[in-house]
């Protein structure tokens, strides 16, 4: 063997043995958990991302040592054709190796969040984001995706049409999807008997959302809803503005806030003191309670006012020296 042989051969041997110590250390990090003591985490696919964005953050959470090669790894086996998106359930405890097949094999898991009635789009909007691990912007431009919205029967915004449940959707589930699962469960919670009856009233869908939607803003007891609806409903029938302190608050952009002088004067289509008739639309998500109260009012009531008695109640009242009356008592005047 020459010498320009021999040099040849121990460059080869160096490669060989530098490349199975490589294969070795390589199986030693794929196989070995990262922190045996770690505790398990949600992780998230997006759709579109790549395995080594992945690998990438693995890392940055603590689920893989950096020494791992799992993105290298992972393309030699294929894995980067089977990535799945949607939310999974690994930990550090985990070998890298266990990780991937996770990611690859297992089924996504549920995602749970609570929408309570009464929320604004917008706030809403803040509780999908932050549960579901979905970009508030990503959810904002759904949402004002006009020509969307009108393709589901929508008026052009989604408030008041978001339905308030508990729901479960995959990790990773697109902002359009997720707004449309709300939208029609809306639209399906109004049965046929419901829509009968708003037809019956003279309302319609957007009309029943808008005056179920102002009577969840106006009292936290079920049980005056339907009274609420009577004062409404009254009110509407004598061509009177409503005088909905929510509907105001709305306007203002501050839902919740007591009311000042200025705010009564704001200049607003949703600002029913000085404006007869119901607002353009909802001003939050009602939930099936309220739709029931504007679709039942209460029958044979009278009332034509009523004024918060500061415990989450009213007091109601058929004339306006009898509610005025009310207003000093509690001391609002």
């Amino acid at each position: 063997m020459s010498r320009g042989q021999r040099g040849l051969f121990g460059a080869g041997l160096m490669l060989g043995f530098g490349v199975c110590g490589w294969l070795a250390a390589s199986g030693y990090y794929l196989t070995t958990p990262h922190d045996v003591a770690g505790q398990s985490q949600v992780f998230r696919i997006t759709r579109g991302e790549s395995l080594a964005d992945i690998g990438t953050r693995l890392v940055e959470g603590g689920l893989v040592s950096r020494h791992a090669p799992l993105s290298l790894w992972g393309r030699l086996a294929g894995a980067d054709r089977r990535m799945r998106q949607g939310a999974f359930k690994i930990s550090p405890a985990q070998t890298p190796l266990e990780i991937l097949r996770t990611l690859i094999s297992s089924r996504p898991i549920s995602l749970r969040v609570t929408l309570p009635e009464g929320l604004t789009c917008r706030q809403m909007l803040g509780r999908l984001s932050q549960t579901l691990d979905v970009p508030l912007p990503d959810l904002l431009a759904a949402a004002s995706d006009s020509v969307w919205l009108r393709s589901l029967g929508l008026p052009g915004s989604p408030e008041g049409y978001l339905f308030p449940e508990t729901y479960f959707f995959d990790g990773g589930s697109e902002p359009h999807a997720i707004l449309e699962r709300l939208i029609r469960t809306g639209f399906e919670r109004v049965d046929p008997t419901r829509r009968a009856r708003a037809q019956a009233l003279g309302m319609s869908h957007h009309q029943l959302l808008t005056m179920a939607s102002i009577i969840e803003a106006e009292s936290g007891l079920p049980i005056e809803r339907r009274r609420i609806a009577a004062v409404y409903r009254n009110r509407l029938l004598r061509g009177w503005p409503l005088q909905a302190d929510p509907t105001v608050a709305y306007a203002v952009g501050h839902p919740g806030r007591k009311l000042t002088t200025a705010d009564l004067g704001v200049d607003s289509p949703y600002n029913t003191y000085r404006r007869a008739g119901l607002p353009p639309g909802p001003i939050c998500s009602p939930g099936m309670t309220s739709i029931d109260a504007a679709l039942w009012p209460l029958e044979g009531c009278p009332d034509l006012f009523f004024v918060a008695r500061g415990d989450g109640g009213h007091v109601f009242s058929q004339t306006l020296q009898e509610h005025n009356l009310a207003r000093r008592l509690i001391g609002q005047e």
